[in-house]
């Protein structure tokens, strides 16, 4: 058998382009999804998205500043001899 294993040879040279096919269509889908989940994460981010994200970090920091001066002046009576 000078061609290195006859049939053997025949079934392995299947077996490989079957694994490649299989490997092509599996990143063809993986590609696929990843495609799409980028697409849609794009479309479904809007700009009043990023401008009530600031809204609510400001109301955030003004809460924090209310809170802090508040605790501020309970800190300064109990202080306070009088």
């Amino acid at each position: 058998m000078p061609d290195g294993g006859g049939a053997r040879g025949f079934y392995r040279g299947r077996m490989t382009a079957w694994w490649v096919l299989v490997g092509i269509v599996v990143l063809l889908v993986v590609g696929t999804f990843g495609y799409v989940g980028w697409r849609d994460r794009r479309r479904l981010s809007s700009p009043d998205d990023n401008a009530a994200a600031g809204q609510a970090r400001v109301a955030q920091e003004r809460h924090e500043a209310e809170r802090y001066m508040t605790q501020s002046h309970v800190i300064q009576r109990g202080n306070n001899p009088s």
